[in-house]
């Protein structure tokens, strides 16, 4: 299964940057349950809330401020990537995650569809309200939602913060 994404962010690149180096950095963009636990050459477990498998993941390119990239191994495997754009002050952020269940086989794609992809679209849902309570504060900016620079409707940020 494909997650895509395009969002935007008024906050400095590198602050929206800080929350995709490395696996152990995602906890503070989703609030994963548990320790994400290092498992060496540069492989770490990450914790899913509502899943009893953890993401086994591993960095394997990180450019600042302009893109991070990992692989999946373990009971998941994919992949995924994450780019960062600055455009007159406001952060573009896009990527996609391929995941799927490797002992699954063809059966993968059905529990993918049926069980696995609005959960992890949820996550991902998750990780952007976070990043956006830390925009700027209530009625200070609006916040573009979804769907890159210019391409969607304002939201006020105070039904935002009512979510």
């Amino acid at each position: 299964m494909r997650v895509s994404f395009s969002e935007s962010f008024r906050l400095p690149i590198s602050d929206v940057f800080s929350y995709f180096p490395t696996p152990a950095d995602w906890t503070r963009l989703y609030g994963l349950m548990g320790e994400v636990k290092e498992l060496g050459d540069g492989w770490y477990s990450v914790p899913l809330k509502s899943f009893p498998f953890p993401l086994v993941a591993r960095i394997t390119a990180v450019e600042p401020n302009q893109r991070v990239r990992w692989v999946f191994r373990g009971f998941w495997r994919g992949e995924g990537e994450v780019r960062f754009e600055d455009v007159d002050g406001v952060v573009a952020v896009s990527g996609y995650e391929d995941i799927s269940v490797r002992w699954l086989g063809p059966l993968s794609v059905l529990a993918e569809k049926l069980f696995l992809e609005r959960t992890f679209r949820s996550i991902w849902a998750l990780g952007w309200r976070r990043l956006r309570r830390v925009e700027a504060p209530i009625g200070e900016v609006e916040t573009i939602k979804g769907g890159g620079i210019g391409a969607a409707e304002p939201e006020s940020r105070m039904s935002e913060r009512a979510q």
